[in-house]
């Protein structure tokens, strides 16, 4: 008899258990269908844009961005027929440096991109502003 004493608090205590995890998951549901990603970067300081990236090689075999963005890590461009690369890269709000890499070992500027700034290395790197 104390066995089914005891059982009645536990199966009390996994019913609300439920009923809360239940309640939160609802919760997290109407937030996030309420609050678009966008509202809840710039809410915590960090309003994301996608940057477009676009590069004319039709000789190379691989193009990518690397940047401050990105922990400078390359990141694949995809490549059209006439030879254009191009990507969207989500940047937060500010001044971003970076490089273009062709096939993998060739780190330069952006042609296309005026705007540069020393690389503390003897080179430059191109600027994107967000």
């Amino acid at each position: 008899m104390a066995l089914k004493k005891e059982t009645k608090p536990v199966k009390a205590a996994k019913a609300v258990v439920k009923t809360a995890a239940k309640a939160v998951k609802t919760v997290k549901k109407v937030v996030k269908e309420a609050v678009p990603k966008k509202a809840v970067a710039a809410v915590k300081g960090k309003a994301v844009t996608e940057a477009e990236f676009n590069v004319f090689s039709p000789a190379s075999g691989a193009v990518a961005v690397a940047g401050d963005f990105n922990s400078w890590k390359p990141v694949a461009l995809k490549k059209n027929k006439e030879g254009n690369w191009s990507g969207k890269i989500k940047l937060s709000k500010g001044t971003h440096q970076y490089k273009i890499v062709f096939d993998n070992q060739y780190w330069e500027t952006d042609k296309a991109n005026p705007e540069r700034i020393p690389d503390g290395h003897g080179g430059e790197n191109s600027i994107r502003r967000v």
